[in-house]
């Protein structure tokens, strides 16, 4: 079946001048062939955006030695609330007395990771998407004015967690996950940074996202993983 000549010709015409004027900055196109692979540098940059502008990771631990269901040595990966309030990208946790993976955390030689991904708005594939991989261990936090001054920062991030602060029957405390470790995936391997960044060039990046909002493109920033 073919359609009639006077409508394929408008369809063009429809679908030309819809590409030409995009009605917003998410629906400009993106060329990959002419896409420049960033480098580790901007990785570290990338990888410290993208700890600030999500709030939600994946704790993964290991059951240490002696645990009670006979699951030494088997992993675990475990959603999170997580916030960015410090300055060297160590990330800010409400550790639970009660949560698998802050028991598995505090063991003695313990050791864990927060994995990070960015949630797309949907138009690209999700392996497109860049995530990353931070691993060290906690260190919890004992010093009541940075205990004042974290519960500030981890609230605005996440207000539902107001209900669960303090003094709550499960009891809870405030610590940091100490990076020593970051391995990141920018997406697709012939446009994006994958490998490990240097902990000490990640610590002093800073996240792209707070870099365009001060030049006001603010946007550009939740498209980590490629320029438009």
């Amino acid at each position: 079946m073919r359609l009639p000549q006077l409508t394929l010709l408008s369809l063009c015409v429809l679908g030309s001048s819809v590409s030409a004027t995009p009605s917003s900055p998410w629906q400009q196109p993106l060329s990959l062939s002419t896409a420049d692979r960033p480098t580790v540098e901007r990785a570290a940059q990338q990888a410290r955006s993208l700890l600030l502008t999500e709030t939600i990771g994946t704790l993964s631990t290991i059951f240490p030695s002696g645990e009670r269901h006979g699951l030494e040595g088997q992993p675990i990966g475990l959603m999170d609330y997580y916030a960015d309030c410090s300055s060297d990208g160590n990330p800010t946790f409400l550790g639970m007395n009660i949560a698998t993976s802050f028991i598995n955390g505090a063991a003695p030689n313990s050791s864990i990771s927060l994995s990070i991904r960015e949630h797309g708005t949907g138009r690209f594939s999700a392996a497109a998407h860049p995530r990353v991989a931070l691993m060290g261990e906690l260190v919890r936090i004992d010093d009541p004015a940075e205990e004042e001054r974290v519960k500030e920062c981890y609230l605005k991030k996440h207000p539902d967690a107001k209900w669960w602060t303090g003094g709550n029957f499960h009891g809870n405390y405030w610590t940091r996950l100490k990076v020593k470790s970051v391995y990141w995936v920018g997406g697709f391997g012939n446009v994006a940074y994958i490998g490990w960044i240097p902990v000490e060039l990640y610590k002093k990046a800073e996240p792209e996202a707070q870099q365009k909002a001060n030049t006001g493109d603010w946007w550009r920033s939740l498209l980590l993983w490629g320029d438009l």
